[in-house]
């Protein structure tokens, strides 16, 4: 099995060290282990005392934790692993105001940049009163420069994004990649950004390697991993510059590129553990940020260039989140007609059925919409009008009243 790992990995670098002491069988060892490494991640994260960590540091730190969970052999020891790995996270994140005041500054670079013209962040400069940390936060914008190995690029989903590959200005491109590499960060949510993001790109990198009798493992590393994200975006509020921060990533580093293996367990994972984070968060989403969370996958049931993965998420997002997960299923319909809840329901009991029912028609009705998908995207549009009048609620029920013309679609 080792053969398969990077023949490059340095057996006796720090990371592999650190790697070794979290996959060994003695449970001593694995917590001193994780104590160390928790320690030495926050150490050099710090924004008064540290170092700073570059996202070359994250790549190497992961090429050595793969290569743990990889040749980690009993189930109860990798899971334990995954999750530790996952909340890891935590020993990079800045303070709760720190980190939704770095979504601000995102969600307004975002928006500068064209990509949607929606962003509130007009009192970012008010809220933000620690100017000392501004370059710190300043900082997020790097992660959008993360490419991937040339390696990989030849299986690249393109199109997804409508970007052309002509190829111009590339090795200008590469050139600022590597420094961008190399330019060290201190804590907050463009760190977090930057540990999630290099954890795909292994995952992606690795993947072939990956034979049957180990796929499962790290599955489960990345379902917990994408759990842990959305448990942090719930302690940030549901802060919209860390949402799109987060599904930036996710898309760039997953969801736009085969393997079909990897983007088909990150759609079927999708909305349960949403609902997981929803379910103990301290604002529960509303049909908004709801809306905002999914928006990667919307791009693919609207754009995909593989049939296999837009049916996907409309099989195992959309619907699954309409039969499943909604406030008009019957599941929700059923829990509410029980006396006593013997534990908090996973039901999105604020997200408003009408308005994402309204969001699918408007995306199958877009003119940059695939011609593929339009009739799949208006027909779900219908079963969703179906479902809530079925149901006989949700708030904007009489919105739908003259929604008959959908039959024409």
């Amino acid at each position: 099995g080792a053969a398969l790992l990077d023949p490059k990995l340095d057996l006796h670098s720090p990371e592999v060290k650190f790697g070794r002491m979290l996959g060994g069988t003695d449970q001593r060892s694995r917590h001193r282990a994780v104590k160390a490494l928790k320690e030495y991640l926050r150490a050099k994260a710090d924004l008064n005392s540290g170092s700073g960590i570059s996202e070359m540091d994250l790549l190497k730190l992961w090429k050595g934790l793969w290569y743990t969970l990889y040749m980690a052999d009993k189930v109860p020891v990798q899971d334990k692993l995954s999750q530790v790995l996952a909340e890891l996270m935590w020993c990079l994140a800045g303070t709760e105001e720190d980190d939704e005041y770095a979504g601000q500054v995102y969600l307004r670079f975002d928006s500068e940049q064209g990509w949607d013209e929606d962003g509130d962040v007009e009192n970012v400069e008010e809220e933000g009163e620690e100017g000392d940390n501004d370059v710190e936060i300043m900082d997020v914008k790097y992660m959008n420069a993360l490419k991937d190995d040339d390696s990989m690029d030849e299986d690249d989903d393109k199109s997804n994004d409508g970007e052309s590959d002509d190829g111009g200005g590339m090795e200008a491109e590469v050139d600022e990649d590597i420094k961008n590499a190399n330019e060290k960060h201190c804590r907050g949510a463009h760190l977090v950004s930057l540990y999630i993001s290099t954890f795909l790109h292994t995952v992606r990198r690795e993947w072939g390697n990956v034979d049957k009798h180990r796929v499962d493992k790290f599955y489960t590393a990345v379902r917990l991993m994408i759990g842990e994200a959305y448990k942090y975006m719930a302690k940030r509020h549901w802060n919209l510059g860390i949402i799109r921060l987060f599904n930036d990533v996710l898309y760039e580093q997953a969801l736009s590129h085969t393997p079909n293996g990897l983007r088909f367990h990150l759609i079927d994972l999708c909305i349960e553990e949403l609902a997981k984070a929803n379910q103990t968060a301290d604002i529960p989403l509303t049909e908004a940020t709801f809306l905002d969370c999914v928006e990667p996958y919307f791009a693919l049931a609207s754009k995909a260039v593989d049939k296999n993965v837009q049916k996907r998420v409309m099989d195992k997002l959309l619907l699954r989140f309409l039969n499943e997960y909604s406030f008009v299923s019957d599941v929700a319909l059923r829990e509410d007609s029980k006396e006593h809840e013997e534990e908090k329901s996973l039901v999105f009991s604020e997200v408003h059925v009408g308005t994402v029912a309204k969001f699918i028609f408007e995306v199958a009705s877009e003119s940059d919409t695939d011609e593929r998908y339009r009739k799949a995207l208006y027909e779900m549009h219908k079963t969703y009008v179906r479902q809530i009048r079925a149901a006989g609620r949700d708030v904007l029920l009489e919105d739908f009243d003259g929604a008959e013309e959908g039959d024409d679609y």
